[in-house]
């Protein structure tokens, strides 16, 4: 099939805040469409973003941006990528070539600003007035990043953007990968444990390596915690990457999150006294079996969708549990007939 692409550059110059999702490739999640339901419930529909390159037809409904010509800056990367990763090639490339796809769209199209969002984030609230209140003529933009100690994280999973930092970032993600003496220095860092143990040379160690090196003028999201305005690092960990801690749920392990009228909060750990609740504006699902907690965390329209997404949790979540199962009951199998 070959798409027009159905939100035009006119209308995405002329968004105050994009929110970019980027698809790539035909494995798709089941619940992305929750997550772009989410989104434009949250920002509106003017400001969010699908760019992909594949099943086109399936975003008919949203902005949708076809990523196929946009490969100035992949090519030029392709010529100094060397994959260091357990994760298959196609994976941990296309983490990296996501950055430069959208640096060749926000160069062509004069977009000044935007977030970036995972399709595994659900996208909770308006992001327009943190922008305009803790980013805009303040910072180039924000990561999400904690540290123990000399080690630390970086994660742009959820993160504001200028058009200069973007840039910024691809040219040091391709001076690095042509340095061979600089790139020899980051692989051995990361077999080393520096990244939290993290030992798969990714997109994700370069933006900890851009920041600490490069020194960004950005803003660390976690840190809006002490403003009660709480940007998931990752929904499994109780630990959000700033000071506080969450409640999590016994059967899932994830954040527990208490539904208002204005959105999802979290209940802070170990505080005595008064409780101390975090608005959440973003949760990031992150896993197999966590994936298919989304729709239970979006906004439901009625109660029939509330109970279809519900279902459609419960039930995904079960075939995913017994599928995992399986996989432990073979592989136990395979260990004994070895023996």
């Amino acid at each position: 099939m070959e798409p027009g692409n159905t939100g035009s550059a006119a209308q995405l110059s002329q968004s105050e805040l994009p929110v970019f999702f980027l698809q790539l490739g035909e494995n798709t999640s089941l619940f992305f469409g929750h997550v772009l339901k989410q989104a434009v419930l949250s920002n509106g529909k003017n400001n969010v973003y699908v760019l992909t390159d594949t099943y086109f037809d399936d975003y008919r409904d949203y902005n949708c941006i076809d990523v196929r010509k946009y490969t100035q800056g992949i090519k030029e990367f392709d010529k100094v990528y060397r994959h260091h990763s357990i994760n298959p090639y196609f994976f941990e490339k296309a983490c990296f070539d996501r950055w430069f796809i959208i640096n060749d769209i926000v160069k062509e199209l004069g977009i000044k600003h935007f977030v970036h969002a995972d399709c595994d984030v659900v996208v909770l609230q308006d992001l327009k007035p943190v922008f305009n209140t803790y980013i805009k003529d303040k910072y180039e933009g924000t990561t999400m990043f904690f540290q123990h100690g000399e080690d630390s994280v970086t994660s742009g999973h959820t993160s504001f953007w200028s058009a200069k930092l973007i840039h910024d970032f691809c040219r040091f993600t391709l001076d690095k990968y042509a340095n061979k003496a600089g790139f020899e220095k980051l692989l051995a860092d990361t077999l080393a444990g520096k990244f939290l143990d993290n030992k798969n040379v990714s997109d994700m160690i370069l933006l900890d390596v851009f920041r600490t090196e490069a020194h960004p003028h950005v803003l660390n999201l976690l840190s809006l915690e002490k403003d009660g305005i709480s940007f998931d690092f990752n929904v499994n960990v109780p630990f959000n990457g700033c000071e506080y801690s969450f409640e999590t749920t016994p059967s899932t392990n994830i954040k527990k999150m208490i539904r208002r009228n204005d959105g999802l909060y979290g209940k802070v750990k170990g505080i005595n006294g008064t409780p101390v609740f975090s608005k959440f504006y973003t949760l990031h699902f992150q896993g197999y079996l966590t994936k298919t907690l989304i729709p239970l965390h979006v906004t439901a329209q009625t109660a029939g969708e509330g109970v279809a997404n519900f279902i459609h949790s419960k039930s995904h979540n079960l075939v995913r549990r017994g599928k995992l199962f399986k996989n432990k009951v073979r592989d136990g199998l395979k260990k004994l007939i070895k023996k």
